[in-house]
């Protein structure tokens, strides 16, 4: 995983290079926005067959551009996930888990015109609260919550301020997701000529 985070950070610092000497005119947007974003996430398929496994997440993430193409920001995420299955001669079981995440994230566009596509990634602090419960002994077990480090990948578009993403959260013990987002940028739209 570090191999592939070392490679991504490598790249993006390369294309930004070469966009610099390619573009040395002056930014084409403002350089502060904030992304609001809501969705669906898909948690990490465990073993065993689930008639229903997913969620809903919500997001802000601050943002600074750089450079137009290279931007950084804070991404802090509340995601809920659960797995509902019908076992044991009609028994349902359910689990569910709650990540709270605050991370560091990088995102390169690729153009400077009304679509823009991006890819990113970050890593950085991943809190998660499981419980699983059933109804064959009305019994409910709370697992502690945890702290781990974790790591994000991106990739999706910006059309104005619409924005359409996709992102897996890579972390332990089966709590890895992905997350299907839409949202709107507040500010960072084009500079006024």
């Amino acid at each position: 995983m570090r191999k592939l985070t070392a490679c991504l950070l490598a790249t993006v610092i390369s294309l930004t290079v070469a966009a610099q000497t390619n573009d040395s005119s002056s930014r084409h947007f403002k350089p502060f926005k904030v992304n609001i974003a809501f969705g669906y996430a898909s948690p990490q398929q465990t073993s065993g067959t689930y008639q229903f496994s997913g969620g809903a997440l919500f997001a802000i993430e601050p943002q600074y551009a750089i450079i137009d193409p290279l931007s950084i920001g804070v991404r802090v995420e509340a995601a809920l996930t659960g797995h509902l299955s019908n076992s044991n001669g009609g028994a349902d079981n359910s689990s569910g888990t709650a990540d709270l995440s605050y991370i560091l994230t990088l995102n390169y566009y690729f153009t400077n015109t009304g679509f823009r596509p991006f890819i990113g990634g970050g890593a950085g602090s991943y809190t998660t609260a499981t419980i699983d419960s059933s109804t064959s002994n009305a019994s409910v077990s709370n697992l502690p919550r945890s702290s781990q480090f974790g790591y994000m990948a991106r990739a999706g578009f910006e059309v104005g301020h619409l924005r359409l993403a996709a992102e897996y959260n890579f972390l332990t013990n089966n709590a890895s997701y992905l997350g299907l987002k839409i949202g709107i940028s507040i500010g960072g739209g084009r500079l006024r000529r």
